[in-house]
Formats: C-alpha cells, sequence, structure tokens
C-alpha cells in the first residue's frame, strides 16, 4: 500500500514538472541561436518580442534548437486540441 502512495506522488510530481522541464529545455536548447540572432530582444526581456524573432529566424538556428522549438509547438498544440475537444 505504501509503494502505491509513493508511485501516485511520484507520477503527480512528473505530470507537474513536465511544462517547467519543457520550457527549460527549449531554452537552453536555444539559448546561443537567441544570442546571435536576437541579442536587441534578449536585452529586452520581452518574451514575446524573443520568442517572435526566433520564429523568424527558426531557419538560421542549430538542428537541437529546432527538434527543441517543434516539440514544444506539439505539445501545445496537443493542450489546446485537448482543451477544445471538452468545450
Amino acid at each position: 500500500m505504501r509503494n502505491l502512495g509513493v508511485s501516485i506522488i511520484a507520477c503527480v510530481t512528473m505530470l507537474i514538472a513536465t511544462p517547467v522541464e519543457a520550457q527549460t529545455s527549449v531554452r537552453e536548447a536555444c539559448m546561443a541561436d537567441m544570442k546571435k540572432f536576437c541579442s536587441p530582444e534578449l536585452a529586452t526581456f520581452n518574451r514575446d518580442k524573443v520568442r517572435a524573432c526566433l520564429i523568424r529566424n527558426i531557419q538560421k538556428t542549430s538542428p537541437g534548437c529546432k527538434e527543441a522549438a517543434k516539440a514544444q509547438r506539439d505539445r501545445q498544440r496537443a493542450l489546446k486540441s485537448g482543451a477544445a475537444g471538452k468545450e
């Protein structure tokens, strides 16, 4: 019974932590590219401007950044389509 409780806590923790990890992995995968292509936007600390710059320059970014950005986009689309299906 105790193992079941520990397993449930571990699963809940993983579900809560996943979005944070996903966000961090995109940031880590793309930081060099953001510095290279979006320095002025980074200096503003405006997330929307940095995101727009990264999207404009996505074809110039590293393969790791492209993959991380694509995975994040796919996760967001899946969440939106899941939310739309509940309405």
